[in-house]
């Protein structure tokens, strides 16, 4: 393909050399994430009017294209991936003429993207552009998936809040020594984003004594730390990628919400909370290490037992609203390989 990564015209080509020469283009681009060459095709077709909705390629779709041993590639396709990958518009055009080439006359002529009547003052940045960073909570809420209604999101987080009082109350019913409080939090982190985890960690250690748990208020930081790392781990650091990598992620976030966690229960309540983990806390004051030291060891001990087992109730009810109807999950490729959506995402924005 040579160093600018332009189509071959050699007559020995082959769909093979072409998926050769896109992925040598994609390596060329600082090896782009599959994930973000998905966000920047969106990008690409929201810019020319396409809903939000119908605008991002599945994950699965797009690792394809760079599979060898393919029979076709879809030419709308291939020219956004061009694009997306920073090249211009006569370049993906002669993509779209060397893969034609290679399929002859049978092969449907490609859709041309027709130029919009937006502004220029309008415009989109170029997709490739890394987005700035939201600056406050509410304007990172006003980033839900834009392929998700309002009332879909809502619903979402209802359930959440719900999800983690279930929690609760079973731990109370029947005294474990876990707290089962944060399933709901880490669903809506992973699937909706950090900040709407977190209004639902704070909405259910505010409002625990719904269910009989006056005393979870002062714990609510702990639920915002879990949201965060939970949320960012997935979308900004790719640890939603492998199981491994998800697996890594749920026990950072038991350190994390140990962290915070023993801090307070030491402060307001000596190290025993009157929660089913004191007897833990008990057994290891014995050994005579300090409350401090045994608090949190308790607390970590009890806590990889508890955020892996809300990490993965939260992967499996976002494998189940991908699976049964499309939830969007780019961001996390674990759950695209889980299974591909049964049904048309029906909770779309209009």
């Amino acid at each position: 393909m040579g160093s600018t990564n332009l189509p071959s015209s050699d007559r020995s080509d082959s769909l093979d050399s072409l998926v050769a020469d896109l992925v040598a283009l994609k390596d060329a681009g600082g090896s782009v994430s599959y994930a973000e060459l998905v966000r920047r095709i969106a990008d690409l077709r929201i810019a020319r009017g396409m809903s939000p909705a119908a605008a991002q390629p599945s994950r699965t779709t797009v690792y394809d294209a760079f599979r060898p041993g393919r029979a076709r590639i879809n030419p709308d396709l291939l020219r956004d991936i061009v694009l997306a990958l920073g090249r211009t518009e006569d370049e993906a055009t002669e993509w779209v003429a060397r893969y034609r080439a290679l399929r002859g006359p049978s092969e449907p002529a490609p859709r041309r993207a027709e130029p919009t009547a937006t502004p220029k003052s309008a415009a989109a940045p170029p997709p490739f552009v890394a987005p700035r960073p939201a600056a406050t909570m509410m304007s990172a809420l006003q980033k839900a998936p834009a392929s998700l209604s309002r009332r879909f999101v809502a619903l979402l987080m209802l359930g959440g809040v719900l999800m983690n009082f279930a929690g609760m109350a079973t731990v109370q019913a029947l005294h474990l020594p876990i707290y089962l409080d944060m399933a709901g939090t880490a669903a809506t982190a992973i699937i909706l984003g950090p900040w709407h985890g977190v209004v639902v960690g704070l909405t259910t250690n505010v409002f625990g004594f719904v269910i009989g748990s006056p005393g979870a208020a002062p714990y609510a930081l702990v639920n915002v730390a879990g949201a965060l790392v939970w949320g960012y781990g997935v979308r900004r650091f790719g640890m939603g990628t492998t199981l491994h990598s998800y697996f890594t992620l749920n026990l950072l976030v038991a350190v994390a919400c140990s962290m915070v966690g023993t801090p307070l229960n030491v402060l307001m309540f000596g190290g025993f909370s009157g929660h089913g983990s004191d007897d833990v806390v008990s057994s290891i004051v014995t050994l005579g290490l300090p409350v401090l030291a045994a608090a949190f060891s308790a607390n970590i001990l009890t806590s990889v037992l508890d955020k892996l087992l809300a990490g993965f109730i939260a992967l499996t009810v976002f494998a189940m609203l991908h699976s049964r109807f499309g939830v969007p999950a780019a961001h996390m490729p674990l759950v695209e390989r889980l299974g591909s959506p049964m049904v048309p995402a029906p909770f779309a924005a209009s």
